[in-house]
Parts: C-alpha cells; structure tokens; sequence
C-alpha cells in the first residue's frame, strides 16, 4: 500500500517558456551560488548582542566556495516591525546608526560593515563585501541573511553588532576564521559540467534577477514605432444640392430678397 493514497491529478497549463540552467559563471562577490552549490552548514548559535529586551543572535552560517552567509534573527519583546518582509537592515538602503549595523573584522585587518549602501561591482573588488537582507518574520521576530565575500583567512573573524536605540552597544563576538575556509571544501556542486551559455558576441544585461543577451543599445535613443490606430467608418456623403438639369438654362439673376 502506497503512502501517498490519492493519485496523480491533472494539472493546468499554463503557457511558460521553456527555460535551461547553463553553467555559473557569475561573479561571486554578489550573491551566493544557491543554484549550483549546496552549501556546508556549520551549526552555529549564539548571542551577538543583548539587551533587556532584544537579542540578536547567529543561528548557524552556509559556507560556500568563496563566500559565507550567516543567519541573523533578532527577537524582542517589542513590537519590531509593521512590515518583518523588509528586515531591519539591507544592503539597498541608506543605513540609520542608531538602528540595527553589522560588520566584520578579518584577522589581517580588514573589514566590511552594512553602514554603505552595497552596490554590485563589475570587477573583483579589492576590499570584503557584505550585502545584508531580511528574510521575513514576524511583529516580534526577523530573520536575515549576512552575506560575506570572500572566505576569511585562518584565525579569529569577528562578528560586530550594534544597536543604541535598543540599548545594544557595539559587541565583538569571536568566529573561528579557520573551521569556516575548511567547510568550504565541504560545498557540493550539483550541476557538474553545465554547458556555458553562448553569447555570440551579443553583450548580457540584467532584466531583475535573469540574465538576458540582447543587441547592443543604439547610442541615441529611437522612438518606438507609432501604434496603429483604429479605423473608423467614414461619414456618409452629404446630399448635393439639386442641380439643374442637362440642357436647362442657368439663371441669369438671383431672387430678389424678401422685404
């Protein structure tokens, strides 16, 4: 006997394009490879700040190939947020100082925080990346999503966290640096050998989160093509006046006007 006891169901279509996954050759230092890596997990949880009546605490990290995410979720007895979706803190927005900050400290000196906003580079930056984004939640409880490139070198990375408008002032927590690179070995790759996406040239824009390959933009800016407009039916012909008829006379004086 099954355990699943229904069977199978007919399902609408719906008229979607038809889409295929080619090979990562994205750029690392944006976001983490959640389509092609199946992180480790290190199952971390502690306290990064507390005060009497928030806590903000690390509920456990993903270790990538060459980046790290670590889970955020903060607790209060107050009310939190009207809208939790938002998060209390995210890379897009101009960062308040007496609200929620974040950083990081490498043990080579180092370092990268949420006080900026985090725009995405073209080119390998030179400095740690953080970008920081809400997960959802509740009135009373958010979680986050810190991510970090790149991997940090051996020895202790420090995790700050500060809030004055809760009370919480700067606090240093302690990370092992050193476990977090060898999980990374652990990282599996799910799709090995995608082939790579032809680009014949044609140059990638981003349209939102997919990457579409279009002809180069002209420089000057082309006015799309007028729509077409609706036909409508013409008036009918007015009725001429009488005419005289073929081989009648034309009058030679007009009527005299009626006194």
């Amino acid at each position: 006997m099954s355990f699943f006891t229904d069977g199978p169901r007919g399902r609408p279509l719906f008229p979607v394009p038809e889409q295929e996954l080619f090979g990562y050759n994205g750029r690392p230092w944006v976001e983490t490879p959640h389509e092609y890596i199946v992180p480790a997990i290190l199952p971390w949880s502690m306290p990064l700040g507390r005060a009497e009546r928030t806590i903000v605490a690390l509920r456990g990290i993903e270790v990538w190939p060459e980046s790290v995410s670590f889970q955020l979720s903060v607790y209060s007895r107050d009310l939190l947020s009207g809208d939790p979706g938002e998060g209390l803190i995210d890379h897009r927005r101009v960062p308040d100082y007496n609200a929620l900050l974040v950083g990081v400290l490498f043990p080579d000196g180092r370092r990268a925080s949420s006080e900026t906003i985090s725009v995405p580079s073209a080119t390998k930056p030179d400095q740690p990346v953080l970008r920081a984004q809400g997960l959802g939640g509740s009135a009373f409880h958010v979680d986050h999503e810190i991510f970090l490139w790149p991997l940090p070198p051996d020895g202790p990375l420090e995790f700050v966290v500060q809030w004055l408008d809760r009370d919480i002032e700067e606090t240093h927590t302690a990370l092992d640096g050193t476990a977090i690179r060898d999980a990374a070995k652990e990282a599996g790759e799910i799709w090995p050998g995608l082939p790579a996406r032809e680009a014949h040239g044609l140059p990638f824009r981003r349209v939102g989160a997919q990457a579409m390959i279009t002809p180069a933009w002209p420089r000057e800016s082309q006015a799309p093509p007028p729509l077409p407009q609706p036909q409508r039916p013409a008036p009918p012909p007015a009725e001429a006046p009488a005419q005289p008829g073929r081989g009648a006379p034309l009058p030679t004086r007009l009527p005299r006007r009626a006194r």
